[in-house]
């Protein structure tokens, strides 16, 4: 069967993702400890429970976590700190917009409604790329690698399993794609990636 689309993981393919970054912007709004903020958000499953589903929208979630940090944040705070914690990688940023050039390609994440609706201050090359092609796991009430997650996202861009070819950086995530039926990549580098997109002829030699 004919690969229709592409779908891409976001950080750790797309950008390099620093959580210590991160947790240092948030120090410094709150006035915690980067490592008792971790424990509070991180370890503790709430950001795991966000991202699958737990927090339907950007104001619960949003509500939940300056609860749990123990310090109010806003919007504005909250995107500092995650644009942060990304550094955008220009090469493979070129090399998908080559594919979405040829073809159809989307955006898979695990993350919550706040990351989707900020995309565009966080990450605007990459919701440029994808436009409205991009998913959040929370939208789908669970998230990778639980193969069910694919499954809802293949049902809502209405292809059979086998007409998407998923690439993400995390084992565990490929893995469950696989399971659900769709064609994977595990992604180790741009170079790595790049000839097997050119094997897969989506885009040209």
């Amino acid at each position: 069967m004919a690969i229709e689309i592409a779908i891409f993981d976001l950080d750790d393919v797309l950008c390099r993702y620093d959580l210590g970054k991160r947790l240092r912007v948030l120090s410094r709004i709150s006035g915690k400890m980067p490592r008792d903020i971790r424990a509070a958000l991180w370890d503790s499953g709430f950001e795991d429970a966000a991202d699958a589903g737990q927090y339907p929208t950007a104001e619960e979630y949003l509500a939940e976590f300056s609860r749990r940090l123990g310090h109010p944040i806003d919007r504005a705070q909250w995107i500092e700190a995650r644009r942060a914690a990304i550094a955008p990688w220009p090469g493979m940023l070129g090399l998908i917009r080559e594919v979405a050039a040829h073809g159809r390609v989307a955006l898979f994440t695990n993350n919550g409604p706040l990351m989707k609706e900020g995309l565009g201050e966080v990450f605007p090359d990459a919701a440029a790329i994808f436009g409205e092609a991009c998913y959040f796991s929370y939208e789908f009430r669970t998230k990778k690698p639980d193969p069910e997650s694919y499954r809802r996202l293949i049902a809502r861009l209405g292809l059979e399993p086998a007409q998407a070819w998923f690439t993400d950086d995390k084992k565990s995530n490929v893995d469950g794609a696989r399971i659900a039926g769709l064609e994977t990549h595990h992604f180790v580098s741009e170079a790595q990636l790049r000839r097997e997109i050119l094997e897969r002829q989506l885009i040209p030699s």
